[in-house]
């Protein structure tokens, strides 16, 4: 059980709900009292309209270029439930639905801004949300129709629609079922959620100021970024593994990572990825055995490359966790202070529309350096007498050499889609909001870039795992005099390396590296002759991405 207040989620925890329905969400006495004080608010707002006619943006009147006109009494709940249906029409081509960790993560953000009682919510909407979460509901969410201000309109309207009986959900019950989504589980009727939830249907629909702050809020955003965060977080720390097992395999240099070095540019991501790479090489009898002068520029300058992304990632935690503690519907409410209504602008996605378009370029950069350290392993010129392609019999098979193919073109799809959407705007609803932040647009691409790059970093560790078969398996030694073999020489050396076993390489491995190395062999064997490897690439990735913290991968 994990405890909301409003103000102390964090990412990990986030992340932890998202991706396994069995940790359910509870609620603070305090966060309790808090959205008492604001219902109790909102009750007086409706019975001083209908008494004087005062009214109030959002709770007596209409949205957006409406929000001038003021709404009839007796038509005020029927607004709230009216604008889950309008704002309904996003676009799901293709069966393009949200995945179900950002569904989840997207409720349990919203829940958690309630719980600061500024958006007026009734106690029992509150215990809605929260048995959404706990029961695994996932409502079918199209992908496309939100511009991120104000806030996801479309994709929370889709999410609480089913409130009204309108839309369709399924039920996660585990991590893989979580991991499965849509696809592979029963979808119900949005008219079965009552029964689901234990709630009476006619309590379920929302009442005065609930439709607008159910839909208010930039929590799909939000509940990328954060998640994106996290991944990325894990993806940098796997982009210095790969980077140091490279170096080994290579034989390179290691004063590149001398700590002076780092020091005297002092930028904290950098001296950390040169830290953790030289803990990564210690102990190796491969190092500096070539005895070059440097090494080319994706080994000797990963510290600085990854330690810019690592300090972009950061910059983007720093935003994704105020996001996930924030109030940003509208109008907000304090209840303690008075009963005005506070009409601003927390909804507007800019900072998170902003930190995930950095994201997306960190991650697209830890991918880029990847595939030039592939590049570099299996070209004959550069890879210090490693056989071209790390094949047997070059010719008759081609290797690895498509693995870089494949690697080019997802960084180059990586490049397009870092183009930022933060600096893309056009206006909406009448001019009445003429500057929008595209906040969701960045997070959805950030999450197809992230997994190119896992992707790529996979092909890394498939590409550098054959290069030490061959360093160390073969004993290939980076200062030897390259030469053509005989026919007769190369079948001799292919039949040698068939015989090469993955546990005695590993004997060879920097002690540090050796369980990761091991990591892939134990799903993806060593390529003697040419095979399909596309699951191999598969099988790599969902070892050392899929798995962290023990939770699932998305899937889209």
């Amino acid at each position: 059980m994990i405890t909301l207040d409003g103000h102390s989620l964090t990412i990990e925890q986030l992340a932890q709900i998202a991706r396994d329905p069995s940790v359910h969400v509870g609620r603070d006495a305090v966060a309790n009292e808090r959205v008492a004080r604001a219902e109790a608010l909102i009750m007086r707002i409706v019975d001083k309209y209908r008494r004087s006619g005062e009214r109030t943006y959002g709770v007596t009147t209409g949205f957006g270029e409406f929000k001038d006109k003021n709404i009839p009494p007796e038509d005020l709940e029927q607004l709230q439930r009216n604008v889950l249906l309008s704002h309904s029409v996003g676009i799901c081509g293709d069966n393009a639905y949200f995945d179900a960790e950002v569904v989840r993560a997207a409720l349990v953000t919203r829940l958690n801004a309630f719980l600061l009682g500024h958006s007026g919510v009734r106690r029992t909407m509150v215990d809605i949300v929260e048995a959404m979460i706990n029961r695994g509901v996932v409502p079918l969410v199209p992908l496309k129709g939100s511009v991120g201000a104000s806030g996801d309109l479309c994709p929370l309207a889709h999410t609480f629609a089913t409130l009204l009986g309108v839309g369709e959900f399924f039920i996660v019950e585990d991590r893989q079922s979580c991991l499965s989504g849509q696809a592979r589980l029963p979808v119900l009727h949005a008219s079965e959620l009552p029964s689901v939830l234990g709630f009476d249907a006619e309590v379920m629909k929302p009442t005065f100021k609930e439709g607008l702050a159910l839909v208010n809020g930039v929590n799909y955003s939000a509940a990328m970024l954060a998640l994106g965060v996290f991944d990325g977080e894990h993806l940098a720390e796997m982009a210095d593994t790969a980077a140091s097992m490279t170096l080994e395999a290579m034989c390179g240099c290691e004063r590149a990572l001398d700590h002076k070095v780092h020091e005297a540019r002092g930028h904290p991501g950098q001296i950390r990825s040169a830290a953790r790479m030289r803990e990564l090489i210690e102990g190796s009898h491969l190092i500096e055995s070539a005895k070059a002068v440097q090494d080319p520029y994706s080994i000797r300058c990963a510290p600085q490359v990854h330690g810019a992304s690592r300090d972009a990632i950061g910059f983007a935690r720093a935003t994704a966790e105020r996001e996930i503690n924030a109030a940003t519907d509208n109008p907000l409410f304090f209840p303690d202070e008075s009963d005005v209504a506070y009409s601003a602008g927390n909804f507007h996605g800019q900072p998170i529309a902003i930190a995930a378009d950095l994201l997306t370029i960190a991650l697209a950069e830890l991918a880029s350096i990847s595939e030039r350290r592939i590049a570099m392993m299996l070209d004959g010129n550069h890879n210090r007498r490693l056989p071209q392609n790390l094949t047997t019999r070059p010719g008759v098979h081609s290797g690895l050499m498509i693995a870089q193919y494949t690697a080019a073109s997802l960084v180059s799809e990586n490049k397009v889609l870092s183009h930022p959407a933060s600096v893309d705007s056009i206006p909406t609803s009448a001019n009445a909001e003429d500057h929008v932040s595209m906040s969701t647009h960045a997070a959805r691409k950030m999450r197809t870039v992230l997994r190119n790059a896992e992707d790529v970093l996979a092909i890394e560790f498939l590409v550098v795992a054959q290069a030490l078969d061959w360093r160390i398996g073969m004993a290939m030694d980076p200062l030897a005099p390259r030469r053509e073999m005989s026919v007769a020489e190369a079948d001799e050396q292919a039949r040698k390396f068939e015989s090469v076993q993955p546990n005695k390489v590993a004997e060879g491995v920097a002690p540090n590296l050796r369980e990761l190395y091991l990591r892939v062999r134990k799903v993806s064997p060593p390529v003697v002759r040419d095979r399909a490897l596309s699951d191999d690439v598969s099988r790599v990735r969902e070892e050392l991405f899929s798995v962290r913290a023990g939770f699932s991968r998305p899937t889209g």
